[in-house]
């Protein structure tokens, strides 16, 4: 039993409370003036890049080829098809200071919104502008994704790495749908320009950032060779390292046929379900509220490591099996909060693992791998997801076991890469 300090005697201060769940989720946003400044910058200009985006589809389908989805899918591709040079905007990123590389390619994609706005706005726009665009957008974004992956671990201290990585896909997840349900809004306000001019101006809230950084509490990579980083280097580096090279396999199984829901949910909510396109767009809104909670989740965790990303990556499996059974929209829409937070959880924790395991020199073209993972997997795991899920053949719930079945198999890959490193005390 304690005794309570009598009238005048001093009592000693008990030992520190440790930090609350939030003080945790937002402690590199406190501790690193770099990051937070970042950070900001980064989440301004997603909210344009997802307004873009939107913006696009309606100026192609609505005004510029009415009702073709064919130029829609011709407008995605030339954006899409520059990914295969990820790869060597990783050596970029490696042999360049990621800083001054990440103005220019920033700075480059405002010119091509602005380019765009300017033109809707004055009438002068047509397809082969937009296709333009899209194709330069596609080539600026193949050495700046790399360049963004790999500059985070250069803002913050190394037990903050994870926390940063999370906020990160917490802000992209919670901006796509704030950016989304901006553009028509500003569409009706200002007109088909206003989501191209407003992306064009939110990369400036970037730049700025960059060009504001305090270089001197920064990490920069000290390059041991002083060499041109080469492509085959990067891949050397994820062959050699089964810490490197289970994550990456694992990653590749999950993207390639679990993560096309592009596909499979129209397919299940018109077919399966009997809904609408409506019911489309409520289990991608629930989705991304389960994303942005995981990532959120992971910010204030310690050090996310081996059991989340398996524990997430069974759970993805897991919920995709009963979506795949799911007969109610109401159930379906239930499933996809867990599910939306399992892709979140499995994706940041992956990226959180490969940036930790990676020599600093070669972290650009190992993010370049796992951007190409992440963006390109769709050029053959849509077509293939599609064949499979067609309504004349196995339909969206074959699609989606099938993406279980993967996932659990990327699974076993992590355990038993787990396994390994436990048995060497590693």
């Amino acid at each position: 039993m304690t005794q309570s300090a009598g009238p005048g005697e001093r009592t000693e201060p008990g030992p520190p409370r440790p930090p609350g769940r939030l003080a945790r989720t937002v402690r590199v946003l406190r501790v690193s003036p770099n990051f937070r400044r970042y950070w900001l910058g980064q989440t301004a200009s997603l909210i344009g890049t997802w307004m873009q985006f939107t913006g696009q589809i309606w100026l192609v389908v609505k005004v510029l080829a009415p009702g073709d989805g064919t130029m829609l899918g011709i407008t995605a591709a030339l954006q899409s098809a520059p990914i295969v040079l990820t790869l060597f905007g990783g050596s970029l990123a490696d042999g360049r200071d990621k800083r001054k590389l990440l103005m220019v390619t920033q700075a480059a994609s405002g010119l091509l919104a602005l380019v765009l706005g300017l033109a809707t706005l004055t009438g002068h726009v047509g397809l082969p502008l937009v296709w333009c665009c899209a194709a330069g957008l596609g080539l600026v974004n193949a050495a700046d994704a790399p360049a963004r992956q790999a500059i985070v671990p250069e803002l913050v201290d190394e037990d903050d790495v994870a926390n940063a990585i999370a906020l990160n896909s917490a802000s992209y997840q919670a901006m796509r749908a704030v950016g989304v349900a901006l553009a028509p809004l500003s569409v009706a306000w200002w007109g088909l320009s206003a989501p191209f001019l407003f992306n064009a101006a939110s990369f400036g809230c970037v730049v700025l950032a960059l060009a504001t950084l305090d270089r001197e509490r920064m990490r920069p990579v000290v390059r041991k060779s002083k060499g041109r980083p080469r492509v085959r280097e990067g891949l050397a580096a994820i062959a050699a390292d089964r810490g490197l090279l289970a994550p990456i396999a694992a990653l590749t199984l999950v993207a390639v046929f679990a993560l096309n829901f592009n596909v499979t949910l129209p397919f299940l909510a018109t077919d399966s379900i009997g809904g609408g396109l409506g019911l489309v767009g409520s289990l991608y809104m629930v989705s991304s509220i389960g994303a942005v909670v995981a990532t959120l989740g992971i910010a204030g965790s310690s050090r996310p490591g081996d059991r989340l990303v398996i524990g997430s990556t069974v759970t993805l499996a897991v919920t995709m099996t009963a979506l795949a059974f799911s007969r109610s929209p109401w159930l379906a829409c239930a499933v996809m909060l867990p599910l939306g937070a399992s892709i979140a959880a499995t994706t940041a924790t992956i990226n959180t693992l490969l940036q930790r395991r990676c020599e600093p020199e070669v972290r650009g073209r190992v993010m370049a791998v796992y951007g190409l993972i992440m963006q390109g997997s769709s050029l053959i795991g849509g077509p293939l997801t599609g064949a499979v899920s067609d309504p004349s053949r196995w339909g969206a719930p074959g699609g989606l076991l099938i993406g279980a079945a993967a996932t659990l198999t990327a699974a076993g890959v992590l355990a038993g890469l787990a396994r390994g490193r436990k048995g060497r005390g590693s």
